[in-house]
This record gives structure tokens, C-alpha cells and sequence, in this order.
């Protein structure tokens, strides 16, 4: 077996599928929205038909400013997600493209599409320097800077806001001096990121409110939602807003157990009704459709311009779709394989989809499935037979443990995405946050997990309460993030109704934000129940945030049927027992405060006798290193072989907060242990292969 090349000689493409990763393994990239791969290049023909209709529709309300909707539905695996990350990539330049996570009450949902709304219009898009909306603010203060018309005594700021109170004049802007206000702020370095923060509707301290101008924060659903069509309004200056939902099988559900699509579609009409210059794309699985569109009242029903159903794709779009992934590694092979999709070939394709049609999810496990089987043939150091299909004989206990290795690769790559998007725990509500640890919660098999704790206040979804795993008692969680310290007050106010009611109860506060100052009502009520008491104060610390949301995602695709580990699509039964049985979340150091995982020693928190706030620890630097030992062995397990330098590429995206120095030196160790080999030890680092060490 040749395995190694000198200086820029280029490789065989046999040599090129033994030094890299298996490119079927990521079935459908679940953070599309945020990151999308440029490796992968866009097929049009495949769901053109779809893909036509909506630019359409996008090309109308250009035109007229009109909202429109348009419904995707289709099976699962049918390539809603592929569909709409070609959305987001070949219609970004011509259209904000938002996309609204799954709401989990129907009490905050303007505030979501707010958030997130806005959060995609100052977000820079690709070969931009800036983004649009901002651009255009800036063309704004230039004209006004340049005006000499008006009035020399008045503000730049004031000059701003009555330059645009004149232009939308016709079209009604909601309390228009504060919202153009704020927006003269965006331009402003001193107070951006606070006006950024204000547009998106987090509550601000009353001190950061008075930087930018204003006395209150977006704080209600119905101030929410006319500052979103505000935005709709001036954006139609500039160019359209896609508002996307999907994921439906996330949203909210209702007492009976079903998802509450009829309050998604009367969003749907609202927004229609009051903004301007929007095109909403609601997405859903057929089942889920046919099994809940009786519950919407046919008046919202007719708020559809389109419904799309994604069908299956044909053999020849199915080689074009194998052909994209595999693009790349054929580029660099010193001579062309035969068939753009080796080493599968059409006749593969035939003899398995014997209808001449497939689903995108099944054609890529398939391939995922003949890719890996190649792979390990050619790593063979007696190939005297001939390639074929043949399942081998892997015992069951194996193939679990090989299944544990690509969930555990898997939940790593995730981890990593969720740290470098979530860089802030303010970019999540506390309703987000709560929803978050409840899931985990559930995950974990604790009893008697209630959402909410609280009950008639608004801050209720703050708040939810569960039973010890010894049921010695029940434990409520609120996890209050508002920097607003007059709206820390209610919470408390919640917290000391709540514990009236139910004495027994053991209360956790978990916050990152601000208690007041000593002298406030709100830090008064917060000593009187938390210091001194069996109730505790956990300070928010961020690496924990990111275990909860990398499982958030998780749980998100497999309630569509989108989660493909390996070759095996997990339910969120199977996710929540591969959660409890890998103990994956046990280093979570708010899992361990909380009581609900054991507490490993050499994680123990700073605390004091009095209760007084907890501080955590920086994350233990022994879990790091075993992380990305575990991660480096794992993916091994999972590809069969690796080149060095591919490894380390791996291992360098996945743990940047360790140099590629000390990951090497990882690979070493696990040499000596005897896990991993290195094939021709005497070639270049960059050229060696490694693969597991074979078993006696």
C-alpha cells in the first residue's frame, strides 16, 4: 500500500480517500443557517422547480413590497434543509435572510422574531465589509451631514432622526423618534453593541438605556412586534426579508400534545398584515402537515401564496449531489477518476434505487456507507480480492462501540460550532436558556420536570422545577438574565410569592448579570432568600451554556428525523438514552451545581459559608486534554485511517484553545498506548498515515 508522497507530487485518488475524512459523514450540516460550506458546491438542478418559485415570489415583493408566504413541506430526508441552505447562500445578496429558531412559548414569540430578526440585519454578509443596513444608516449620516438645509443649532443626532421622520412620513413609524434614535446609535462605536442589544429586545440596565437615549426596553410582545414591522417598513428601501421558519416539531406545543401550528400561521397573518417587503418561508415534514393543518383556521390558511412539496430526486440529480461532495478530493488526485462520483458508479446507484428515484438522506447514507466500506478494503494489506459490498462480519459489540465513537465525533464538531456562534450568554432569552437546561433535564431521566415553576407573571417561562434524583426534594431553577434590575425585582418578587406558597421548596437562582446595587430593592429581596439559606446563587459560566445548546441542536434535528449518526437515524428517544448511557454532559459544571450529575472532585466550586455567590472554577485543563485525546482516538475509530496532517486539522478546528504542538504530542500517546499506529514512522510527519492499532 503506497502512503506517501514527496514534496508536491501529487496522489493517487486511492491515496487521497485513505488520508481524509469519509465527505458522506455529515448527512445534513446542522448549523447551516450560521456557517455554510463552500466546499460543497450548489447543485441547481436539484429542487430547481422550488428553488424557482421562491425567487419568484422574492422578485414580486422586490417589486411591490408586498408580503407573500410560501409553504415547503416534504418527507423526511427529502431536502427541505438542503433546499433551504441554497436559499440562504444564492438569494443573501439580494435579500436579508433571517431564520427564526423554534419558539418554545407562544407568550414570546414577536420578541423571538425580533431578536433574531434584527440579529441578521447588522450581521456583515459574505465579501462585505459591512451590513446593509448599516451601510445604509452611514449613506443616511452623509446626507444629513451634508444637507445644509437644515437647521445648524439642532444635533447630528436630531438632524438624523427628523432627516428620516421626513422620509417614512407616509408610512407610519412606531414612536419614530426612539427608534431613529437607536438607529443613529448603531454608527456610534461608543454605544453600538448597547443599541444592537435595545433593537433586539433585551432588557437593558437602566444605565446602558441611558447611553443610548431612551427609558425603557423592547420589553412586551406588542412593542416587539411594531418595531419589527418598523424595520420591514424602512428595509424596503434597501432589499427584501426572508423570515424562515422551520423546525416546526420544536415549536410550542398545546395540552393535547400537538405542535401549535395554528399560532405560527397567526403570526404568519400578522406579519403580512402589518410589514411590508417580506417573504415568509414556513417549512414542515408532509406527516407533520396532513396530521396538524386542520387545527389552523382556514382564514390563515389562505395566507399561503404557495405550497411547495419536495418530491424525490432522480438517479442523475442523486450523481450530482455524490459528485459536489466529492469535487474536492477528485481536484487534487493526480489523474481524474472515471466517474465523478468513485469510487461509487452509476450502476451502484441502480442496482440499490431500483425506482430510478431516492431521497437526498438515503443517497448520501448510502454513499456515506459504500465510501467507508472502500476506505477500509483499500487499507487492507492483502487486496487480492476484488471490492464488493459484502457486509463483514462486525460483532454487535463493535459495531455499538464504533456507533459511540461517530456520536461522540459528532457531538465534539457541534460543541465546537455552538462555542464559536455563542460567544456571549446574552445572545440567548432566559426563556431560550430555561428550555435549554428542561431538555437536558429530561435527558438525564430527572423526575417530575415542570415548566414553569412560576405562575400569572410574565416571567414565568424563567422558571421551572424538578425532583432530585434521591427524591429528597424538589428543586426549582430560575435562570434570569435581564440585565434590567427593576425586572430582577419582579423575578424575585416571583421568587419570594413562590416560596410562600411551597416553604419546602429548595430554590437555585442562575444568573450572570448584575444583582443591583447592596442598596436596591431587587439585591435586598435577593439576600433575604438566597444568603443565609439552603437556596442557592449559581453565577451563568458559558462553557456550560454551550453543553445545553450543542444538545438543544441535537434534539432539534431529531424531532425531524434530521439526526444521522454514522449510518443510523436517531429518534429523541435514542438521543436522550445515548445522552444518559455516555454521560456526555457530566462535565457541565451547572449540571453538577445543580445536583442532577455527579460532582468530580477536582471540579469543586469556590463557595463560602454564607451562600454567597458561587464562582466557578476555569474549566479543569485535565478535561480539555482528555477531550481531545478522546476525539482524536474517536475519529480514527471512524474513519478507519487518517493522514497526520488531516488529524491535526481535525484536531486544531475542534480545540483551538491548544496548539498543534501539544494535539501532536496526543497522537504520540496514544501510539504508546498502543490504540493508534503510524504507518512508514521514517516518512515526513505530513505524509505519514495513521490508523488503529490492529487487535491480537
Amino acid at each position: 500500500m503506497k502512503t506517501t508522497v514527496k514534496g508536491n507530487i501529487m496522489a493517487s485518488i486511492d491515496e487521497l480517500i485513505l488520508r481524509n475524512t469519509n465527505p458522506f459523514d455529515n448527512i445534513y450540516p446542522t448549523n447551516f443557517w450560521h456557517k455554510q460550506d463552500n466546499s460543497e458546491s450548489t447543485i441547481d438542478y436539484i429542487h430547481q422547480e422550488a428553488f424557482v418559485i421562491i425567487e419568484t415570489l422574492l422578485n414580486q415583493v422586490s417589486q411591490d413590497s408586498r408580503t407573500r408566504t410560501v409553504l415547503i413541506h416534504g418527507n423526511t430526508g427529502s431536502g427541505k434543509t438542503y433546499l433551504l441552505s441554497r436559499l440562504k447562500r444564492q438569494l443573501n445578496y439580494k435579500a436579508c435572510c433571517v431564520h427564526i429558531p423554534p419558539f418554545p412559548q407562544r407568550d414570546s414569540i414577536w420578541r423571538r422574531i425580533l431578536r433574531y430578526t434584527v440579529d441578521s440585519l447588522v450581521q456583515v454578509v459574505e465579501n462585505n465589509q459591512s451590513s446593509v443596513l448599516l451601510l445604509w444608516l452611514s449613506t443616511i449620516k452623509q446626507d444629513v451631514s451634508k444637507d445644509t438645509r437644515l437647521d445648524f443649532w439642532r444635533s447630528d443626532k436630531q438632524k438624523f432622526i427628523n432627516k428620516l421622520k421626513e422620509i417614512y412620513k407616509q408610512v407610519n413609524i412606531y414612536d419614530p423618534d426612539v427608534f431613529f434614535g437607536v438607529l443613529y446609535e448603531l454608527n456610534n462605536l461608543e454605544v453600538d453593541n448597547l443599541a444592537g442589544k435595545y433593537l433586539r429586545g433585551d432588557n437593558l440596565s437602566e444605565e446602558s438605556l441611558q447611553k443610548i437615549g431612551v427609558e425603557k426596553s423592547i420589553n412586551t410582545e406588542t412593542t416587539a412586534r411594531e418595531n419589527l414591522a418598523n424595520f420591514s417598513k424602512i428595509m424596503a428601501d434597501i432589499q427584501p426579508i426572508i423570515i424562515c421558519f422551520d423546525q416546526i416539531e420544536s415549536i410550542a406545543r398545546l395540552p393535547n400534545g400537538s405542535i401549535d401550528l395554528d399560532i405560527l400561521f397567526q403570526v404568519n397573518a400578522k406579519i403580512r398584515e402589518e410589514n411590508q417587503n417580506c417573504l415568509i418561508i414556513i417549512s414542515i415534514s408532509t406527516h407533520s402537515w396532513e396530521q396538524n393543518k386542520y387545527q389552523i383556521e382556514q382564514s390563515y390558511k389562505d395566507t399561503i401564496n404557495q405550497t411547495i412539496e419536495l418530491r424525490n430526486i432522480s438517479l442523475a440529480q442523486a450523481e450530482l449531489l455524490l459528485g459536489s461532495r466529492l469535487h474536492s478530493l477528485h481536484q487534487q488526485a493526480d489523474t481524474q477518476p472515471i466517474s465523478p462520483i468513485y469510487p461509487l458508479n452509476r450502476q451502484l446507484l441502480e442496482t440499490t434505487f431500483t425506482t430510478g428515484r431516492t431521497n437526498l438522506r438515503d443517497v448520501l447514507i448510502y454513499a456515506r456507507n459504500v465510501y467507508k466500506a472502500y476506505k477500509e478494503w483499500l487499507a487492507k494489506d492483502d487486496k487480492s480480492d476484488h471490492f464488493s459490498l459484502s457486509k463483514k462480519n462486525q460483532n454487535k459489540k463493535d459495531e455499538y462501540l464504533e456507533f459511540l465513537s461517530y456520536f461522540k465525533v459528532k457531538w465534539r464538531e457541534e460543541f465546537s460550532q455552538i462555542q464559536k456562534q455563542i460567544t456571549q450568554v446574552s445572545q440567548l432569552s432566559s426563556p431560550e436558556l430555561i428550555q435549554f437546561l428542561q431538555e437536558v433535564l429530561l435527558a438525564l431521566q430527572i423526575e417530575k420536570v415542570t415548566n414553569p415553576l412560576f405562575i400569572r407573571t410574565k416571567y414565568a417561562s424563567y422558571s421551572l422545577s424538578y425532583e432530585l434524583q434521591d427524591k429528597s426534594e424538589i428543586v426549582g431553577v430560575v435562570w434570569a438574565e435581564d440585565p434590567n434590575i427593576t425586572s430582577f425585582f419582579h423575578v424575585m418578587e416571583a421568587c419570594r410569592k413562590t416560596l410562600e406558597k411551597n416553604p419546602s421548596l429548595k430554590l437555585s437562582l442562575i444568573r450572570g448579570e448584575s444583582l443591583g446595587n447592596p442598596k436596591s430593592q431587587a439585591y435586598k429581596l435577593y439576600k433575604e432568600i438566597f444568603i443565609g439559606s439552603h437556596h442557592r446563587y449559581i453565577t451563568t459560566d458559558l462553557n456550560s451554556v454551550h453543553y445545553l445548546a450543542t444538545y438543544h441542536n441535537f434534539v432539534r434535528n431529531a424531532r425531524e428525523g434530521d439526526l444521522v449518526i454514522g449510518s443510523k437515524i436517531i429518534s429523541l428517544k435514542n438521543l436522550q438514552s445515548l445522552i444518559y448511557t455516555t454521560k456526555i454532559l457530566h462535565n457541565c459544571l451547572l449540571l453538577q451545581e445543580l445536583g442532577v450529575v455527579k460532582k468530580a472532585h477536582d471540579l469543586a466550586t469556590q463557595t463560602n459559608g454564607n451562600n454567597e455567590p458561587t464562582m466557578f472554577k476555569p474549566m479543569n485543563e485535565k478535561n480539555v486534554w482528555k477531550e481531545s485525546k478522546d476525539y482524536i482516538f474517536n475519529l480514527i475509530i471512524t474513519q478507519h485511517c487518517l493522514s497526520r496532517k488531516v488529524l491535526l486539522k481535525k484536531a486544531c478546528n475542534n480545540f483551538p484553545g491548544l496548539k498543534k504542538l501539544q494535539l501532536d504530542g496526543l497522537i504520540q500517546q496514544l501510539c504508546w498506548e498502543n490504540k493508534i499506529k503510524v504507518i512508514d514512522s521514517k516518512a515526513s510527519p505530513e505524509s505519514q498515515l495513521i490508523c488503529l492499532f490492529p487487535k491480537k
